[in-house]
């Protein structure tokens, strides 16, 4: 990895940690708007020299994937534990990140710092040759040191430009995988906590997709979106991007045409199957003999 990479992903990861952190901070406020957060989030991302990746989040047994509508009035409270999960890149390179805050006075404090633990453990691992599965055993003997499991189906994962998932998954418990982590590549740990069985599933409807294919499309709605989402390069988008530009039954017939075409690919909220709650931090980093994490902020203790 070049050294205008690489600086790069540390402007990234930096703008990535600091909207991540404003924006757990403003949610743990009761009565904060999960639009207006959002909002707030992609613009601070702009406003500080990044491109918006992603800004999503999950609140109590949604793990990950929600992102508000324009007319969704949800707001924090108390006792919610929230999930703030932020992507930033600079030219297809990303910085991944999120936190989890409890509004309020709560009862999950333990699962947050078992979150926290987990991912301590595991970026100490990181190294080249070290195997998969130490990685999700360290995790997931952190969540059991206090009474909680990690979520199976949820996993850390390597990235490489414009590709968020880019083939690698780091498991989150020992999954016997003996793949040898190798030098320069980038990762994202990310241990799901939960109190809850420890699987996830999809909770419709989705408000989070991603273009998979180029394809020739009929209708003129269909071609506004692909043209409005075409600078994303295959990087998540959320509807309310689409509904302030075309309307809402505009963008319900393109997204049609688009979803029915498998052009495009929905991400629905991952709801934990049990409804128990999720706790979740995440870093991302280089691997080296000791890995360059780039996502952490100064006020991160984890």
């Amino acid at each position: 990895m070049d050294h205008e990479t690489i600086q790069k992903l540390l402007k990234a990861g930096k703008v990535a940690a600091q909207v991540r952190r404003e924006t757990a901070m403003m949610l743990s406020k009761p009565g904060t708007s999960f639009l207006q957060a959002m909002d707030s989030a992609e613009e601070k991302i702009i406003k500080l020299g990044g491109q918006i990746a992603w800004a999503q989040m999950g609140v109590n047994d949604v793990a990950a994937h929600y992102c508000p509508e324009e007319t969704d009035v949800g707001v924090s409270k108390e006792g919610d534990m929230i999930k703030v999960d932020i992507g930033v890149h600079l030219d297809g390179w990303i910085a991944d990140n999120a936190m989890t805050v409890v509004v309020g006075n709560s009862e999950y404090k333990d699962l947050v710092k078992a979150s926290q633990n987990a991912l301590k453990a595991a970026i100490k691992l990181v190294r080249p040759g070290v195997q998969l599965w130490e990685l999700g055993e360290a995790q997931y003997s952190e969540a059991e040191a206090l009474g909680f499991t990690t979520v199976k189906n949820l996993c850390g994962h390597t990235i490489e430009r414009y590709k968020v998932h880019a083939g690698i998954s780091i498991p989150t418990y020992n999954n016997k995988d003996k793949t040898e982590i190798q030098a320069g590549w980038q990762v994202a740990l990310e241990p799901f906590v939960t109190n809850g069985q420890g699987m996830i599933k999809e909770k419709l409807p989705a408000t989070v997709f991603m273009v998979e294919q180029n394809k020739g499309v009929r209708s003129s709605y269909a071609k506004k979106i692909l043209e409005q989402v075409k600078p994303q390069n295959g990087l998540p988008f959320t509807t309310r991007w689409l509904t302030r530009t075309l309307g809402r039954g505009g963008t319900a017939l393109g997204m049609r045409e688009l979803l029915q075409s498998e052009i495009v690919q929905p991400y629905p909220p991952l709801a934990e199957v049990a409804q128990g709650m999720v706790a979740q931090f995440e870093h991302a980093m280089i691997v080296k003999d000791k890995p360059q994490v780039y996502t952490r902020h100064d006020d991160d203790g984890w």
